[in-house]
């Protein structure tokens, strides 16, 4: 183990490149929170932009799918 302090965006680059092996997370979110860590929008506002329209996409499916049925 190496006795160097990491900086602050080390760690969260860290955090981002090691975040897709964390178990039981939905994909479709960490590829939303990666995306925008990606384009420096990791904001309150954008994260929270992003997550209403994953649910709002999650939501059009069910309603399509019970609409099939």
């Amino acid at each position: 183990m190496s006795d160097k302090i990491k900086s602050g965006k080390e760690v969260i680059d860290e955090f981002f490149s090691e975040i897709y092996n964390v178990k039981n997370v939905d994909e479709k979110t960490i590829e939303a929170l990666v995306s925008l860590y990606g384009k420096n929008k990791l904001t309150d506002t954008n994260i929270q932009n992003a997550l209403d329209d994953l649910l709002q996409k999650e939501l059009d499916k069910i309603e399509k799918d019970e609409n099939e049925n």
